[in-house]
Order: structure tokens, then sequence, then C-alpha cells
């Protein structure tokens, strides 16, 4: 059964307009062989393998190669099956909501327990940095639930730009190590440090959007209007998305 709205998506990333250029090129130009499920599937690959390489450099530095491949290679499946499908005029917007996101949320797990096991942070860390990514996505997807509004990105940060930050982390990695840091809990990696400060300001964000967007649906609620104030709301950022668009 389709739902009786679709879904605004909006996507404002410091990379957004950049990328979707690209990603319209390439969409263009895919083999007739190739569909979005197939794309999917290499996104979901490609995190795995990103997660091995993690977790393999306890044995060699070296395989933290294959977790920048594995990386590069996330970005592309992920990315580019919705854009292939839109470009086709194949969307199947319920079927891809759930395989695109249950392949999101598998990805993420296996990039950030591989970091867990991996020697450059402590398990404890790696966990955070899931945890991090995964409230973030419960909030969205809450948010979509409640309002059909679909927002990938906050504060000018989206999927692609914490690939992009990974990308560079793996690099430090193989160039300047680790470099540790003494505290009172023993040596720390920078990357331990940054990713109690990532959970620290992902939990707050999430509770300061909750309460706002609470506030928000409890005014427009309110007495016999609420169903118009609703849809006006609605359509203010279905024109917002368009413009962004």
């Amino acid at each position: 059964m389709e739902p009786q709205n679709p879904l605004v998506r909006i996507q404002r990333s410091w990379l957004a307009a950049n990328e979707r250029v690209l990603l319209v090129h390439f969409a263009n130009r895919m083999p007739a062989w190739i569909k979005p499920d197939h794309l999917t599937l290499l996104g979901l690959g490609g995190a795995l393998s990103c997660g091995l390489g993690f977790a393999a450099s306890a044995a060699s530095p070296l395989w933290l190669c294959l977790a920048l491949a594995g990386l590069i290679v996330n970005w592309a499946g992920d990315s580019l099956d919705g854009n292939l499908a839109r470009a086709r005029g194949t969307e199947r917007p319920g079927y891809g909501f759930f395989v695109d996101h249950t392949s999101d949320i598998l990805s993420q797990a296996f990039i950030f327990m591989g970091m867990a096991f991996s020697p450059y942070i402590r398990f404890e860390t790696g966990c955070l940095l899931l945890m991090s990514y995964w409230i973030a996505a419960l909030f969205t997807f809450i948010r979509a639930i409640s309002v059909q509004v679909f927002q990938i990105s906050y504060f000018g940060i989206g999927p692609t730009e914490i690939r992009i930050g990974l990308v560079c982390y793996v690099l430090s990695l193989l160039t300047v190590g680790t470099l540790p840091v003494v505290t009172r809990l023993g040596p720390l990696s920078l990357m331990d440090l940054l990713a109690v400060g990532i959970f620290a300001t992902v939990l707050c964000s999430f509770l300061v959007l909750t309460l706002r967007e609470a506030r928000r649906l409890a005014a427009l609620e309110q007495g016999p209007t609420h169903a118009i104030k609703r849809d006006a709301v609605s359509t203010r950022l279905q024109d917002r998305a368009g413009a962004a668009g």
C-alpha cells in the first residue's frame, strides 16, 4: 500500500549541488544491464570491504588501503542507485526507500564496527561513532513518518561529507599514524577524543531538534484548523525542496 503523501526529500549539504551534477552525469551513461539494485549491493559490498580493511589493519597497516577503496565504492553504489532509478524513470518509492535505507544501516554497522576492531581507536569510541550516526538516522526516520519530510543533511553535513572525513582519517593513518594523547584514562588517539566530541554534539543536537520539532508540531495541531496549517507547512517545505534541487 502506497503512502498517501510522498516524502519531501531535502538535501542541503555543502557538496550536494556539485555532487548531484556528477551523479546525474554518471547515471545517464550507465550501461542498461546495470540496475539500481546492483548499485545498492555494490555500496553494501564497499562498506563491508571498508570494515574488513579496518579490522585487518591489526595485521598490517596496508589493509587500510582496502578500507579506503571500500569507502569510495560505498559512495559510488549508495549515491548512484537512486539517481539511476530517477534518470530512467523507474522509481519504486516504497521498495526503494526500504531497501536503500536498510542497506545504509548495515553499511554504517560494517564501517564503524570495523573501525572499533582496528588497533587505531578503542572499541568503545568506535561504538560511539556508530551510535552517533544511528541517532541522527533515527531522528530523520521519525521525522519522515511524522511530517513526510526526509532531511538527509544537517548543518551542511550529509553522508558524502562524512565519507570524505573518513577518507581523510584513513589517509592520516597511512601517513602520520594515530598521534596518541596521554590522558587520565590512559593513552588515547585523536580519533578517540574526536569520537567523544562527535557523540556529545550529535546527542545535544538530537535533543534540541527533537524539542523544537515537538513544539512546532504541538502548535500546528492545536485546534480544528491544524490540518490546514500542516498542509501549508508541507507545501512550503516542498517549494523549498524544489528550489534547492
